[in-house]
């Protein structure tokens, strides 16, 4: 009886769902319209399990004969039930769980990395890797909506990326709570983006699973449920300040993003703070913060970031901290190039990536020589890359060098070789010695370039 009070509930709620979004705004609302498929009749559903052996879950089954063999849902929607387009290990037990860790699941895909196995061993792996769910639907890109058919978590919903992310299992019990919250989520006007990726309610259900909690991850989650809000209430505003200057750093994290996204204005004290923090991650998520909802080049904060750029110490931050800059009035150039010797490689590879995009790099010529002859190859390359557009005279021998130095990697040299190409005539002769080279991709890439400046020559 409750499950068929639900059913009708769903089926009203679409409707409401329908009106609320009558502009199909919501994401994939223009693919399926709303509208279902007409549902199936038992036998079909009793001819498609014995076909492929597998049992449906009851609720997914019965949202089948009552509301439809898919149509509208999430993201672009729910497929229909189709035997003929069915793959995967059905009928396996799911391997994954909604505990895993990111170590478990690298150990579960380390064979995608594995030389020494065959093709046909590397397929049937991944199909079990992804065993025991059936495919209910397309998030768009990569991601997939699957509901598990067997095991402990049979009935849920799970969203996978066929480019290995790690899965991430939706909060609700069965396939029927995850639609009827994605409908009370259309008709209440919240943020469906990534619908179901954060905890459901509203302000009072989010507080009130925090307060009850003393585990940090459900705080957390209860925090970030609140992204998906239209707007915050007041006494949700100031339950957010106290978490803001709460003990707990992830805390303060979850309850600062929120507070950014909502109301960028009073979270500005709590960002200042944030971003003279001890802690990396802090500081990190407070510089993320500002570039996302704060204005170009920092707003307020303008003049904290430049002043705190010149003792960073962590290269994420480094990153954002100059994304930020950059799209206003400071320039950080100069700050940029005190980095380039600094001996964190991970923190001269940011400082030359960025100097590179920036106004006034043709000064700095000597310093982004030195960064060619860098120790670590993957900051050379970079260097190779920032110096696009900017055939300075006395670098020329320097990307000779990087050609014919046998430590050099493949990818560098040929990265060096087309900087070379915008010498012009000059590269010439380096563009003849490489054609002459032991690496067949060297070759092949200088013969490119001697074409290209052939057919140059031809038409002057």
């Amino acid at each position: 009886m409750k499950k068929q009070a639900q059913l009708e509930r769903i089926v009203w709620k679409l409707k409401m769902a329908t009106r609320r979004d009558d502009a199909l705004k919501e994401f994939g609302a223009n693919r399926h319209g709303y509208q279902m498929n007409e549902p199936l009749e038992l036998e079909a559903i009793v001819r498609f399990e014995a076909k492929t052996g597998i049992a449906l879950p009851n609720e997914f089954s019965e949202f089948l004969q009552v509301v439809g063999n898919g149509g509208a849902g999430p993201y672009y929607g729910i497929a229909p039930l189709d035997s003929d387009r069915i793959a995967g290990a059905l009928k396996q037990e799911c391997l994954l769980s909604p505990d895993m860790t990111p170590e478990e699941w690298g150990t579960m895909i380390a064979f995608l990395d594995d030389p020494s196995i065959k093709p046909e061993e590397r397929r049937r792996l991944q199909e079990e890797l992804y065993g025991g769910m059936l495919g209910i639907g397309s998030m768009g890109w990569t991601f997939e909506m699957m509901l598990v058919l067997n095991g402990p978590c049979r009935g849920r919903v799970v969203y996978v990326d066929r480019s290995y992310q790690i899965p991430f299992f939706t909060y609700e019990a069965n396939f029927l709570e995850w639609y009827e919250r994605w409908l009370d989520e259309i008709i209440g006007g919240y943020d469906t983006g990534w619908f179901a990726m954060e905890r459901a309610g509203d302000d009072v259900v989010l507080i009130d699973l925090y307060l009850t909690s003393l585990e940090e991850k459900v705080k957390v989650s209860a925090i970030q449920g609140m992204h998906k809000l239209p707007k915050l209430k007041e006494e949700t505003l100031s339950f957010l300040f106290e978490q803001c200057v709460d003990a707990s750093p992830a805390v303060r994290m979850a309850a600062l993003e929120i507070l950014a996204q909502k109301e960028y204005v009073q979270a500005l004290p709590f960002l200042e703070k944030a971003l003279i923090s001890p802690l990396a991650e802090e500081r990190l998520n407070a510089a993320r913060q500002i570039d996302a909802y704060g204005e170009p080049g920092g707003g307020q904060l303008t003049l904290l970031l430049e002043r705190l750029l010149t003792d960073e110490e962590d290269h994420r931050v480094l990153c954002q901290s100059v994304r930020i800059l950059e799209q206003g009035p400071v320039n950080p150039l100069a700050t940029l190039i005190l980095f380039f010797t600094h001996p964190n490689p991970d923190m001269r590879r940011e400082a030359v990536f960025h100097a590179g995009r920036l106004p006034g790099r043709e000064a700095y010529a000597m310093q982004f020589g030195r960064a060619l002859d860098d120790a670590d190859e993957v900051v050379r390359e970079t260097a190779v890359g920032a110096l696009e557009g900017l055939p300075l005279p006395g670098l020329m021998p320097r990307y000779g060098r990087l050609i014919t130095e046998a430590s050099c990697g493949v990818k560098l040299r040929k990265a060096a070789l087309r900087r070379l190409s915008e010498y012009g005539e000059q590269a010439h002769l380096f563009f003849e010695r490489a054609a002459y080279d032991s690496d067949l991709e060297i070759r092949e890439e200088a013969e490119r370039l001697l074409q290209q400046y052939r057919v140059k020559v031809n038409k002057t």
